[in-house]
This record gives C-alpha cells, structure tokens and sequence, in this order.
C-alpha cells in the first residue's frame, strides 16, 4: 500500500475529558448509555493516554518524534482479554501478539487510540494541513491499515461546557465497517470533543461533558 507523508505535528497539552455517551440504533430512538473518559498525559517528550468509551477500552503509551507520537505498546481489553501490539522502533516492525504476526512500521504509525491526538497535533501545529484528506497509517491489534479522514468542514457542536466551534473529520469506510467521525477543537487545543462510531445497525456517540487537568505522568519510561 502506498504509505501517507509526514505532518507536522505538536503534542496537545495534558487533559481528562469526561463524554456523555448515546446509542443511536438504527430503528430506534437514542439511548443515554452512561460515561466516556479520555486522559492523555505528557510531558512532552512521554505520554501515556488511556480511551473508555466508543472504541472500546485502549491503552497506548510511547514517546514523541519527529513525526508526532511515537507509540511504543498499545493494548485494548476484550471480552476474551487483552490485545497487544507492540511497536519495534529499532527493528521497524509492529508486532501484533493477538496473532504472533508482524509487519513492516511507517513514520507517523499510530494504533487505534493514539491517532486521536495525532489528529489534534495536526491540526494544532498547523492547521491547514487539515484540508481535503488526512492519512495516517493505523496498527490495529491484528493488522495496520491506511485510515483516511475526510475534512467535512467547520461546525458547532452543542457540551456539557457549552458550544464550542470545531472541525469535523469523517474516517471513509467501506460499507459495513465501522466508521468514526472525529470533532476536534481549536479552542481546546484540538482535543476531540465528540467521537462517533457507525456500526451496521446502531451508532455511538460520545460528546464532552467536562474537561480538566490529567493525573501526573508516572515517572520514568512509560
């Protein structure tokens, strides 16, 4: 597959966001469906970000570079436990241990939870690289793909802490894949204020009902 270019990119300052979440099924009406929780924390050279919410359960720790977020291990808890993938930066490997496979990395890799800030550190470090489409090459728990964003536009989107004026990103999908829509704000250094995953036969949607400060980074290599 040809592999995306390289963005620029800035770390968005640390941050826990608490969503209200809602399913939306597809011959029904929507249905409150508890919390959703993002913190991501930095001190600009590690992070350690953790997502509960519409994807699922994930974990994803590393360091930054060059090219924005450099994941080092990723994980995402299921109902038939934990699946790891590891990313070799030495080696330029990622090895994905729910198969014991592993493929070629590429500058800019992300896994499934970490894309949501690189997206942020785009648009954060220069915002009219968020034209048309995004790539960005991302390593699932079993395989790596190209994910490609769409720039929809500019809208306003109705929080818990008021409106606030974002850029929405819509992930093309084949028909009968999950798709994600991204709403990232510039007033709140590009952090993702809502997310929405279409399944075949139900979505969910998470939007922001609080935003404060993340716990302190553990010391040491995450």
């Amino acid at each position: 597959m040809q592999m995306p270019g390289r963005y620029r990119v800035r770390l968005p300052a640390p941050a826990q966001l608490t969503y209200d979440v809602v399913r939306q099924p597809a011959d029904g009406a929507p249905v409150p469906a508890g919390t959703a929780r993002l913190s991501w924390r930095t001190d600009g050279d590690r992070y350690v970000l953790e997502l509960d919410g519409a994807l699922g359960r994930l974990h994803s720790e590393g360091a930054s570079g060059d090219a924005g977020i450099v994941p080092r291990r990723a994980s995402e808890d299921t109902d038939a436990g934990q699946l790891v993938t590891e990313f070799d930066a030495d080696g330029h490997r990622v090895l994905f241990r729910a198969t014991g496979t592993d493929g070629p990395d590429n500058v800019g890799i992300q896994d499934r939870a970490s894309v949501l800030l690189q997206l942020a550190g785009i648009g954060l470090a220069e915002p009219d690289q968020l034209r048309d489409t995004v790539d960005i090459v991302v390593a699932g728990a079993r395989d790596r793909r190209i994910a490609r964003f769409r720039v929809l536009g500019q809208e306003t989107v109705a929080t818990g802490v008021g409106a606030v004026a974002t850029w929405h990103l819509a992930e093309l999908a084949a028909p009968g894949v999950a798709r994600l829509d991204v709403w990232l704000a510039p007033d709140r250094g590009w952090l993702p204020v809502r997310l929405r995953v279409d399944e075949p036969g139900a979505s969910v949607t998470q939007t922001l009902a609080a935003i404060g400060p993340a716990p302190d980074l553990p010391a040491g290599p995450p």
